[in-house]
Order: C-alpha cells, then structure tokens, then sequence
C-alpha cells in the first residue's frame, strides 16, 4: 500500500532524528520523503547529498515550500522545530492542505493551541503531537489493564525523575530555559520540553481530559543561569479523581530515570522509560519490556501513517496534547519561581563542559515523592512551602 508524501520542516537539533527516521522509512517504501526545509543554520553539505540521493527535494524556507505545494502534494509534514514556531508553521501547513505532525509540545501557549486546534478542524486536516511514550507497546498494554481495573480505582500517580544538564544545554540556541522567544511564548523547562513526555503520560493514564477547576500545589526552582525553572514539584488534586504529582529536575547531581507510580484501591502500577511497565495486585503480576525509545518513535510515525490512511491507530491529537499546555500554563500563571543561591549550588567541570548541580536535590526528590509533599517538608534548606491556587484558563 502506498505511504503518504512526506516534508520535514527543519533538520537541525531534535530534526536530526526526525529526518532519520523518515529516510529509513523511505528507503523501505513506507513513505516518500518528498520535500525538506534545510534552514540556513542546519545547512550540511553530507545530508543535502543524501536527500538529493533520496529525490527529496530542498527548501530554504517553509514559504518556499508552501509555494511549491500544488506541485509537490505533499500529504503529511513532519515539524520538529523550536517550540514558537509550531503555530504560525502548522496552521500555514494546514491551510495548505497538508497534514501536520508537530513536535511536542503543541505550542507555547493556550491561545495558540486553541487556534491551531479549531483551524485543523476548519481545514479538515490531521493534527497530532510527537508524545512517541503514548505509543510505547507496553504504555498501551498497561493502559489497557487500568481501564480493566487491575488495580481498581486509580488514587494517585506519580512522576520523578532527574535530568542533569551542562550549561551547553542551555547555550545550544536562543530560547533555552526563556519564557519567549521573538515575543512568542516558549516556555522552555523540564515540564514543557525533556520530560513534558512523563507529564502526557501521566495525564492520559490518568483520563484527565482538562484541568480546569483542579486544585494545584506546586514548587518551581532554578539553579541555572536561565528565565524559567529547572526544577519542578507540583500536585494536582481534584475530588474523586487520581491526585497527579510531578517531581523533575535538570540541576542534581545524578540522574534518576524518569518513572510513573499508580497507585490505585487494589494494587500499584509502575511504568519506567525505556524500560518496562508492570503492575501487581492479590491475583498476581504482569510486567512487559520497553522497546529502545528509537523502536517507540517508529511505532508512533507507523501509527499516523495508519490515522492517515483512516484506520483505527491510536495517536495524539490537539485535544489530548491541550491538557498538557493547561498543565505548563497553570504553573507559569500561578506558582512563582525560587531562585537557589549560589551557596547551595557546586559546579563541575566534566567531559561535555561545566555543570551546576544542587547536592541532595535528588535524594530529596525521592524522600519527597514517597511521603507526597514538598522540598520544604524534608529538609531541603533552599526550599519553600508550596503555593496553591485553584486552575482557570481564561481566553489567553
């Protein structure tokens, strides 16, 4: 059966995967790589060689592809660009007929991701966000058990994890660790970009379909030289539904593997990246290994090709990937960011350049999220009591 024509716009920084991807499904016939955008600053004589060796043709801007479009027919593109420009680049796609996978998250902010939603559905076109775990076979499958109730009712679930990142993280471009970017809302920090995947899952394991009127408790920090937080604790609470705790950092010493704790009525469920996900309850235990996240980004480009060709495949749409703009937008609207002063910080120098971390940030992580409070409560001498508010979305 014939794939779709495919455009990928950007190929520089997470592209680069994108863009693999998709010439090794070229070359096995699952799609035609038809047209890329090879901005100024991604230009490399070795890729520009390789497309050409693939038909694909090249593009120095979306405009000139747009314009191109009525020759090229291209049926999907791929978006994997900085986080401002996903709306003004998808609704121009979607507008020409095209249908858009964009890179997560949605968009920078909750007016752009209500526009982007309702013009794909003014344009009748396929929208879907790159959340590649909600595709993961064994995030399905375990999934598929809760709804079954394996572990009866859900009570709370909870993320940790801890990312370290050098200052080179943070200086690979211009909106790193910024709230805006050419005056367009990015947002930037473990909740809206490396771990906004731990955040989706745990929405959507936990049926949660908008976040107005929870209530919300939340910490942020920042140890870095940036605008926004590095470190993030929250909770979101909401009467007879499943308490939501988050518990990332990019600023500790050591990593700690991003995972999800459910807890229901009648047993616990746990989902590690890359890894596996099991649960165990009185009749016994399921456990079912990861893919490589390589294998799980196939699974996800395999399942839109099949949502595009109008078959029954799971994937993410606008309304799923809103709830998480919700999520980021209610802690910048609502819980102000701690600086941590230098005397609590070290920095080292290592073999990707120096780095600054917080010492005990990740075993208080940890002390933390078993009890379920804040970094306040365990002792973390930096840290404050959290601030609660109540979540509202206005028109923004």
């Amino acid at each position: 059966m014939k794939g779709p024509r495919v455009a990928i716009v950007g190929i520089g920084g997470y592209g680069r995967v994108h863009l693999a991807h998709l010439m090794d499904f070229h070359r096995r016939g699952e799609l035609t790589l038809a047209a890329a955008v090879v901005l100024p600053q991604d230009f490399n004589p070795e890729t520009q060689g390789q497309l050409a060796d693939l038909g694909c043709k090249r593009f120095a801007s979306i405009e000139q592809l747009l314009a191109a479009q009525p020759q090229l027919a291209i049926d999907l593109a791929v978006v994997p660009t900085p986080i401002h420009l996903h709306a003004p680049m998808a609704e121009a796609l979607l507008r020409a007929g095209m249908h858009v996978l964009l890179e997560k998250p949605l968009t920078g902010s909750l007016a752009e991701a209500r526009r982007l939603a309702q013009t794909a559905l003014d344009c009748d076109r396929k929208l879907t966000i790159g959340f590649q775990y909600l595709h993961a076979p064994e995030v399905r499958a375990l999934r598929k058990h809760l709804q079954g109730g394996a572990i009866g009712t859900l009570q709370r679930a909870t993320i940790i994890g801890a990312w370290p990142r050098p200052h080179a993280y943070y200086q690979r471009n211009t909106w790193a660790g910024r709230c805006k970017s050419q005056d367009k809302w990015v947002l930037d920090s473990p909740v809206n970009n490396a771990m906004s995947h731990f955040v989706m899952l745990m929405l959507h394991l936990c049926d949660c379909e908008s976040l107005e009127g929870w209530q919300l408790g939340g910490e942020l920090y920042r140890a870095q030289d940036i605008e926004m937080y590095d470190t993030a604790i929250f909770s979101f609470t909401h009467p007879n539904r499943p308490r939501m705790d988050f518990y990332g950092t990019h600023s500790a010493k050591d990593l700690i593997r991003p995972s999800l704790r459910l807890e229901g009525s009648e047993g616990v469920a746990e989902w590690q990246q890359d890894r596996f996900a099991k649960l165990s309850n009185a009749d016994g235990e399921w456990h079912q290994e990861a893919n490589p996240e390589s294998v799980t980004r196939e699974v996800m480009l395999r399942d839109i090709i099949a949502h595009w060709r109008g078959e029954d495949a799971f994937v993410c749409g606008p309304h799923l990937a809103m709830t998480h703009v919700e999520c980021v937008w209610a802690l910048h609207a609502s819980i102000p960011t701690t600086p941590i002063s230098a005397a609590f910080t070290v920095q080292k120098e290592e073999e990707n350049g120096p780095r600054t971390y917080v010492p005990g940030l990740g075993e208080a992580l940890q002390t933390a999220a078993h009890q379920g409070v804040g970094l306040h409560q365990v002792g973390a001498p930096w840290a404050t009591l959290p601030t609660q508010s109540t979540v509202s979305h206005p028109e923004v």
